[in-house]
């Protein structure tokens, strides 16, 4: 079951992903995959991001890492004390501290949560020609037809306890149902906006959703390596090019920038 979120609520900022080396990241995400890095003038060697409309995925050095991995999830805020409140009144317990990226400065709370992975709550505060309208809208789409990101899945041990934690963070229900082929299993999905975290219970492993318009033209750049879409219209990457990370396209429609007006 699927519970919008109200429209002044939290939205999916960005998702961080690690990777052993980063230029070779940089050189199989461009080459293989169709993503292009925008590399951090600040950290050339180490950071940078695939930029979304108004969110993106952050790409980040951790030598020793054996595969590619989803290290954490970001939303977005507007109003700090608003948002202090309701931690307050929903039982959260939570830390704030100013945070000093490569290239400029958030606002970062943490939650007092043991056992559910939880997001980093944000606000981009400095420069502040560049807060203003961060993440930015996308001007262009990524060669493999990339436009937005669309979900986040998280695997979770008790769908019960999780979701009753999501929901008390989002202020809104999303029970659980059950899903796909094969044994039973449950899972909880919440909308924030366009995206969607979906809470899978025994999941196998963190992954993220890209939004495309068209299966069918992101399957011309990436034939050797997408697969055909599953029973929610998922078509994952093999996990052989995504050095196990698992990234998914999905198609969808509404307000996002049109493929074809940039060519």
């Amino acid at each position: 079951m699927h519970m919008a979120v109200p429209d002044t609520e939290l939205r999916l900022d960005h998702v961080a992903i690690e990777v052993a080396d980063f230029a070779d990241a940089l050189r199989r995400l461009d080459e293989e995959l169709g993503l292009h890095v925008t590399v951090s003038p600040q950290a050339p060697e180490r950071h940078g991001r695939v930029l979304l409309d108004r969110a993106y995925l952050e790409v980040a050095a951790h030598p020793g890492n054996p595969t590619w991995a989803v290290s954490s999830f970001f939303l977005r805020f507007s109003d700090l004390e608003g948002l202090r409140a309701h931690l307050e009144g929903a039982g959260f317990g939570h830390r704030y501290r100013v945070y000093e990226g490569v290239d400029g400065w958030w606002d970062d709370v943490e939650l007092d949560v043991a056992d559910v992975l939880l997001p980093i709550l944000v606000r981009r505060t400095e420069p502040a020609q560049v807060a203003r309208n961060w993440p930015p809208p996308l001007d262009k789409p990524h060669r493999c037809g990339a436009l937005t990101l669309d979900a986040v899945h998280l695997p979770v041990e008790s769908i019960e306890a999780a979701a009753d934690v999501y929901a008390r963070l989002l202020d809104v229900e999303a029970p659980p149902a059950f899903y796909g082929p094969g044994p039973r299993r449950r899972r909880a999905a919440f909308h924030l906006g366009s995206a969607t975290i979906t809470l899978e219970e025994n999941g196998e492993r963190r992954a993220v959703v890209l939004g495309v318009a068209s299966l069918e033209t992101s399957r011309a750049v990436l034939a050797s390596v997408l697969m055909p879409p599953d029973g929610d219209g998922v078509a994952w990457l093999d996990p052989s090019a995504t050095s196990d990370l698992a990234i998914g396209l999905v198609e969808v429609h509404g307000s996002i920038p049109d493929p074809r007006a940039s060519r």
